[in-house]
């Protein structure tokens, strides 16, 4: 039971650990959405209809978006490549002496791996998945609804929480084209794939700048070593050779 207790702990640490660490982009997403609502729904007073205006708008608050989730993404990697390094030394020592080398602000849930990027990604993505989802499994409600020139509260709820990914086929379809809202779902890959890449990324490149700065203590190291050191003779007349002319 005491082994379940401490298994249990363990992974809900290392969840609750990709759930804090996808909050902040995914915050930024939700803000994106939100932002175009009261930008676009002000634009066109009182309902959607399809403008240059809201388009650009609609890149521009994407574009933010997964510009700060890739930031926040190099980021993490490079943190927790840091650690990953950390984990490693405290492994080895453990190896050769028996007991981990103790590091203070170590923990193994904040190590880096590969599959991080997507998982926390993924989290990110809940929130356009499900809003594809839920409009999706209703389009034929929504489609009335646009028809009319109105919308309800399902509609602005989906574009408050993912506008970047609602409103480009809310649009397509209030222009006549019928697409399905579950096609909205693949914008889910737009998180997914900026975390991956970005934190994979900033973990690598932490990992180059630690390797280059070993070279170069390496290579002054070995410059020192081969330095020939000046003879002191303690300024004792005979002993300081006589420099040839």
């Amino acid at each position: 039971m005491a082994d379940f207790k401490k298994k249990f702990k363990f992974y809900a640490a290392y969840v609750w650990q990709l759930f804090k660490d996808s909050l902040p982009s995914g915050i930024m997403y939700v803000c994106a959405g939100s932002i175009l609502m009261m930008v676009t729904l002000k634009m066109d007073e009182g309902s959607f209809h399809f403008k240059n205006g809201a388009v650009a708008w609609m890149v521009i608050c994407t574009v933010i978006a997964m510009a700060y989730n890739a930031l926040m993404s190099w980021a993490n990697g490079g943190q927790q490549y840091e650690m990953l390094a950390s984990g490693n030394v405290r492994r080895a020592t453990e190896a050769m002496y028996g007991e981990g080398y103790k590091i203070s602000r170590y923990k193994e849930n904040k190590e880096y791996r590969l599959w991080k990027g997507f998982v926390v990604g993924a989290w990110m993505a809940l929130v356009p998945l499900i809003v594809g989802i839920v409009l999706g499994a209703n389009q034929t409600a929504v489609d009335a609804r646009l028809a009319e020139d109105k919308i309800g509260s399902m509609e602005l709820l989906g574009i408050m929480f993912s506008g970047w990914s609602v409103l480009p086929v809310y649009y397509a379809n209030a222009a006549g084209s019928n697409i399905s809202y579950f096609v909205t779902c693949l914008f889910a890959l737009v998180p997914i794939v900026t975390t991956a890449v970005f934190y994979t990324s900033g973990a690598y490149a932490r990992r180059n700048k630690a390797i280059r700065q070993q070279q170069i203590a390496d290579r002054q190291a070995e410059i020192a070593a081969n330095r020939q050191k000046k003879i002191n003779y303690g300024g004792l007349p005979g002993t300081k050779p006589k420099k040839r002319k």
